[in-house]
C-alpha cells in the first residue's frame, strides 16, 4: 500500500503529464514549453514538498524530473517531445 507521500507523488506526477499533454502541439519550441510547465506547477509543488528540474535534449525532448524539495530523493521522471505530446514515464514512486 502507497504512503500518503507516495500517493502526492503520483498524483504530482499525473498532473504533470496532463498539463505537459495539454501544452503540447508545437505552438512553443522546446525551451519555451519546458519553461512554461515549470512556472505552472511550481508553487504547487513547492507547497506540497516537491521540486521540479527539467532539461532539453538536443533533439528537443524536454526531460522533467520531481524530486523531494527535502531530501532530493527522485519521485518521477517523464520525457516529452513538446511538437507530438508523446510521453514517457521512466521512473515513478507508485
Amino acid at each position: 500500500m502507497a504512503t500518503k507521500v507516495e500517493t502526492i507523488c503520483h498524483e504530482i506526477a499525473e498532473e504533470l503529464r496532463d498539463v505537459a499533454g495539454w501544452m503540447s502541439g508545437g505552438a512553443m519550441n522546446p525551451e519555451q514549453f519546458r519553461v512554461a510547465v515549470a512556472n505552472l506547477e511550481a508553487r504547487k509543488l513547492a507547497n506540497n514538498g516537491f521540486k521540479l528540474s527539467s532539461s532539453v535534449s538536443e533533439q528537443g525532448i524536454v526531460h522533467f524530473s520531481l524530486r523531494h524539495a527535502d531530501t532530493g530523493d527522485l519521485c518521477a521522471s517523464l520525457d516529452v517531445d513538446p511538437k507530438t505530446g508523446k510521453l514517457e514515464i521512466q521512473h515513478t514512486t507508485v
